[in-house]
């Protein structure tokens, strides 16, 4: 299957959501709903031959978008430590072999955050004496019971940097999991503070890649046709769903790296 995104704002394509309601067959208002999120924004999910085919409607009619093969294999190395060379960067895992890349090759670094959201609800019984009913029953019944839905949410945010060099591959450097003491000098006191001082570094080395943080907003959002993003379990009076938003996240920065090496980004 592919994923149809859009990578640039439709506004300046007239009859944008008419456009793509008529090329993907559903109806106007959905096409609206579609193409109203800030890009990077998730059309639809197809086949590969009806995913090519929707793209190059919407591209003939002015839209930059773009299709990510969810089969493709792209090498990619969630990082444990960074090595910052002179020329080259090496990001070593905590298992397997280092990726390393060349400074001048690097085309794309975006910061991100994902979140996991967790809601859940229970039913709370409460018994407690009735004055009423003791009354009208001559003290048959002295309590009632009462039922409470009870509802709690807590979300948990994480951010994570992404870089990519020309060839595609890419190096993911997450808040929790990497150790910061790569930083050298340069290393903070809190993680939160790192992640701003990693970025810095990385595009004092790689000054002509793009770079762009709006995935620290738009990664936190959950996503339409990204699976396994949301789970939800009942155990007998109490429900839990949990929303994490993180396989979105690597959706998203993988189509504004295809942005931009076609030419879509900056």
């Amino acid at each position: 299957m592919k994923i149809v995104a859009l990578v640039r704002p439709a506004g300046e394509v007239p009859d944008a959501a008419q456009v793509l309601a008529t090329a993907a067959g559903m109806a106007p208002a959905e096409a609206r709903m579609r193409l109203a999120p800030e890009p990077p924004a998730l059309l639809a999910r197809l086949a590969p031959d009806a995913a090519d085919a929707l793209v190059k409607t919407l591209q003939d009619a002015g839209l930059a978008v773009l299709a990510i093969d969810e089969s493709e294999t792209v090498e990619r190395v969630t990082a444990r430590t960074v090595t910052f060379g002179s020329a080259q960067g090496t990001f070593t895992p905590r298992s397997g072999e280092p990726l390393t890349m060349a400074w001048e090759d690097v085309t794309v670094i975006l910061r991100g955050a994902s979140s996991m959201r967790t809601q859940s609800e229970h039913t709370e019984k409460k018994t407690q004496v009735a004055l009423g009913a003791a009354i009208i029953t001559g003290g048959l019944k002295l309590t009632k019971t009462t039922e409470t839905s009870v509802r709690g949410s807590q979300e948990e945010t994480s951010q994570v940097v992404f870089v990519f060099d020309r060839d595609g591959r890419g190096a993911v450097l997450p808040e929790i999991g990497l150790d910061f003491s790569c930083l050298g000098p340069a290393m903070q006191p809190s993680r939160t503070a790192n992640m701003v001082a990693l970025p810095r570094l990385l595009r004092e080395r790689a000054p002509k890649a793009f770079y762009d943080e709006r995935l620290l907003r738009l990664g936190r959002r959950p996503l339409p046709f990204v699976l396994g993003g949301s789970v939800q379990i009942v155990s007998g009076a109490t429900s839990h769903s949990r929303i994490n938003t993180a396989q979105g996240l690597d959706v998203l920065a993988e189509a504004m790296r295809q942005g931009v090496a076609r030419g879509y980004l900056p």
